[in-house]
């Protein structure tokens, strides 16, 4: 492969399409409660104790069965399945019962619905899926209705059972960015229903946690995709080579722009700051040494300071606006500073 043509690839194109849509959909949500501190949100009970808490009817919420119904709904609505609400009217939510993670069971009707969360990427256990059923129907008497097997993007699946439960077993992404993942199926309705502020700012930050651990993994996926498209014959040396010839871009472009500037009035010099940096230099006005800062940065953009160092910060401002209302510039650098594509 030559190096146009690894350039003009249109996998490689898709390939930086969706590192892009990454990285956006990362920014949008990385700051909530619970990335400031990530400790918490790895933990493997984690995401357990916070879908439990909103399931439960009588949990802090304060919302009743409302969280719970809507559950319910999603389950039938998107997963095929047929789970009356009415069987569910005197229900108890609980963890770590029989080491089952989520345990929704109705103490009148004996109708359960088991939640095996894998939002972690926690190991499966042997026949665990198998055992949660008999444990629910066989030990304890109560009917299954369905076994929820979570996973944080929908890609692991539950391994196979022995008793083929494939009626009652589905797979569910907590967010794949679809109308039936967790998020946009249940979440988001919960989000949707106006209960009390602390409930409504439980939910918003958790659907900030799940989309950004998501994308964190979608990053990793994208990065898999690169590097099966690097993994052929002479694709880390192209790869490498055009990374190297990246890094030359900005003092390339800073030397391309110097170039073009035949004379730095009315500075009365310029300066090479750095490989990409120019500095442009005393322009002397009144009891002022007005100053041109321009640099060229490696994502394409270019930063453009006009600044007067002789008196600091806003009280400078009267006169570079002078300055740029002359030469009607003043909208482009809002007087003080402006980036620009270059």
């Amino acid at each position: 492969m030559e190096v146009l043509e690894f350039l003009n690839h249109p996998e490689l194109w898709d390939i930086v399409q969706q590192n892009n849509r990454v990285k956006d959909n990362k920014n949008e949500v990385s700051y909530n409660l619970f990335t400031i501190s990530s400790y918490n949100s790895y933990l493997e009970n984690f995401h357990s104790d916070i879908i439990a808490s909103l399931l439960n009817p009588i949990g802090l919420h304060q919302q009743g069965y409302k969280f719970l119904y809507l559950f319910i709904e999603y389950l039938n609505k998107y997963y095929k399945l047929n789970i009356f609400i009415n069987d569910y009217k005197n229900t108890i939510v609980t963890r770590e019962t029989g080491r089952l993670d989520i345990w929704i069971r109705d103490l009148n009707s004996k109708q359960s619905i088991i939640i095996e969360n894998k939002i972690n990427n926690a190991t499966d256990m042997v026949d665990q899926i198998d055992r949660y059923f008999t444990y629910a129907q066989d030990a304890k008497k109560f009917k299954v209705n369905a076994v929820i097997y979570l996973s944080l993007d929908g890609s692991k699946h539950a391994p196979a059972t022995i008793e083929n439960l494939d009626d009652y077993l589905r797979n569910i992404g907590a967010f794949t960015n679809t109308e039936n993942d967790l998020v946009q199926g249940w979440l988001i309705p919960c989000l949707k229903y106006h209960g009390n502020t602390d409930s409504h700012s439980v939910i918003h930050q958790y659907i900030k946690l799940i989309k950004h651990l998501a994308n964190h993994k979608m990053d990793t996926n994208t990065i898999e995709r690169y590097y099966e498209f690097l993994n052929t014959p002479n694709g880390f040396e192209i790869g490498n080579a055009v990374t190297e010839m990246n890094k030359k871009i900005p003092a390339f472009r800073a030397e391309k722009f110097s170039n073009e500037i035949k004379s730095p009035k009315p500075f009365s010099s310029r300066i090479r700051y750095k490989e990409n940096y120019w500095l442009f230099v005393n322009y002397k006005v009144q009891n002022s040494e007005l100053k041109l800062d321009i640099w060229f940065n490696n994502d394409g953009s270019a930063g453009v300071v006009f600044w007067n160092p002789s008196i600091p910060e806003f009280d400078g401002r009267g006169l570079l606006t002078e300055k740029l209302q002359k030469i009607n510039l003043i909208e482009e650098f809002n007087a003080i500073v402006r980036y620009k594509k270059l």
